[in-house]
C-alpha cells in the first residue's frame, strides 16, 4: 500500500472496552487502522514509533495510564524525529487529570489534548450519564467516612481471625466480660447521624458526596470553598464557609472532613500541623482529592498522638506508593487504591468518549467554545 492510500492509525497504548460500540463500529474500522503497543520503557517506545514510522498516527489513546509508565510525554519525546508530530491530531485520556504531558509542547505543536469530563453533555455519545465518575468517587468518600464512625472492616477482621462474634467484640474493646460492641479500646463506635462534615471544594464530586451524605447517614453538611454557591445553600441547606485563614476557628465543630480539591501549588499542604491543631479529637479525615493536600508528617503525628481518630485515602503522596505509617494501621485507617471512580461504568463511558473525541479531531469538527473535555 502506498502512503497516499494508507489509512491514518490509532495507537493504543492503554487497553479500551473491547465491548466499545465506537471501537466496533464500521466508521472508525473504516476510517483508521489500529495499532497496539504496551508501553514500558521509554526506549521501547520510540523504538516502536520508528519501525511505523508510515502508518501515518493520527491519534494516541492513552486511557487511564497514559504515559505514567514511561515518565510522561516530555518535550524529548515529541520532538523526537520518530514522534509523528505531523500527522498526530489528537491524544485522548479518559482520566480528568493531565499529569506527566507537556501541554506547551503539545500546544506548539498543534496536537489537541482531550481528557474525561461528564459534567457537560457534549453531544458526542447517546445516553450520557452525567456525572457518573462525581457519583462514584462520592460512594468511595461515603465507606470511608462509614468506616470512620462505625469501623465496620477492623471488626471484620477480628471475626474472620476469631471465627466467633463474642470473642472478637471483646478482642476489639480489649478488656475482659461481654462487650456490646460499641468500644474499640478506648475509641467508641458512633453513628454518624447528626454530626457535622465539612467538604472542601464542591465540585461535582463533592455536591454528590454531600447529598449521600445527608440523604444517607443523616449528616448535617457545610462546604468550604472560594465564593457561595447560594442556590446550593438555600436549596439543600448546606452552610458555607470561606476557604481563607478564617476557617481554622470553625474547625473544632466537625466529627469529618472530606478534601475533594484538585493538586495545586495553593492546595499542597494545605492539611498540616495548624489545620489539624483546630480540629476536633474526633475527627474523621478523609482525601479524595490529590494525595500532596495532606501533609504526611503532621497527618501521621496527629494519628499516633491521638489528635484525630480516622484517615481514610483514595490518593497517596508519592503514589503509586502507600505510605507505610498509613498502611500499618488498620485500626486507625481506611485505604482505598485510587479506585473512587474504579466502575464498569466509567470505564465503559469514558472509552466512549475518548474515541468519540478521536473521530471530533480527525474530522476537524472542534467548537473551541463547547469543548469542554479539550484541554490543549
Amino acid at each position: 500500500m502506498s502512503d497516499a492510500t494508507r489509512k491514518p492509525s490509532v495507537l493504543f497504548i492503554a487497553d479500551a472496552c473491547e465491548t466499545s460500540a465506537t471501537l466496533n463500529s464500521k466508521e472508525f474500522n473504516d476510517k483508521f487502522d489500529i495499532l497496539r503497543c504496551e508501553l514500558d520503557t521509554k526506549e521501547e517506545f520510540i523504538r516502536f514509533l520508528e519501525e511505523h514510522e508510515k502508518d501515518k498516527i493520527t491519534a494516541i489513546y492513552g486511557g487511564f495510564p497514559a504515559f505514567h509508565k514511561i515518565g510522561g510525554l516530555n518535550r524529548d519525546i515529541i520532538e523526537h524525529r520518530s514522534f509523528p508530530r505531523n500527522d498526530l491530531k489528537c491524544i485522548v485520556l479518559c482520566s480528568r487529570g493531565c499529569n506527566g504531558l507537556d501541554l506547551d509542547a503539545l500546544r506548539e505543536y498543534n496536537i489537541q489534548l482531550y481528557n474525561y469530563q461528564d459534567d457537560h453533555d457534549e453531544g458526542l455519545i447517546d445516553d450520557l450519564k452525567i456525572h457518573e465518575v462525581g457519583n462514584d468517587v462520592a460512594d468511595c468518600g461515603l465507606w470511608h467516612i462509614l468506616e470512620g464512625f462505625r469501623k465496620f472492616s477492623y471488626g471484620q477482621k477480628l471475626a474472620r481471625e476469631t471465627g466467633n462474634t463474642i470473642v472478637a467484640r471483646t478482642n476489639a474493646a480489649e478488656k475482659d466480660g461481654f462487650a456490646f460492641g460499641h468500644e474499640l479500646g478506648s475509641m467508641f463506635i458512633e453513628s454518624p447521624r447528626g454530626k457535622k462534615c465539612l467538604i472542601l471544594g464542591l465540585g461535582s464530586i463533592g455536591k454528590q458526596l454531600a447529598c449521600k451524605l445527608q440523604d444517607g447517614l443523616g449528616m448535617e453538611i457545610h462546604y468550604c470553598k472560594k465564593s457561595e454557591e447560594s442556590s446550593i445553600s438555600g436549596s439543600k441547606n448546606w452552610k458555607f464557609h470561606r476557604l481563607d485563614d478564617t476557617i481554622y476557628a470553625k474547625l473544632h465543630q466537625f466529627h469529618a472532613i472530606v478534601i475533594t480539591l484538585p493538586g495545586t501549588p495553593q492546595t499542597k499542604h494545605l492539611i498540616n500541623e495548624k489545620f489539624l491543631r483546630y480540629c476536633n479529637s474526633e475527627l474523621i479525615l478523609v482525601n479524595l482529592g490529590r494525595g500532596v493536600i495532606l501533609d504526611s508528617q503532621a497527618v501521621s503525628d496527629a494519628l499516633t498522638k491521638g489528635q484525630i481518630r480516622h484517615l481514610g485515602v483514595d490518593v497517596f503522596y508519592h503514589e503509586p506508593i502507600i505510605d507505610e505509617k498509613i498502611k500499618v494501621s488498620d485500626k486507625l485507617t481506611s485505604i482505598t487504591p485510587h479506585l473512587g471512580s474504579a466502575t464498569k461504568e466509567v470505564f465503559e463511558q469514558s472509552c466512549e468518549l475518548a474515541l468519540a473525541n478521536i473521530l471530533r479531531a480527525a474530522s476537524g469538527e472542534v467548537a473551541e467554545d463547547k469543548c469542554f473535555s479539550r484541554i490543549v
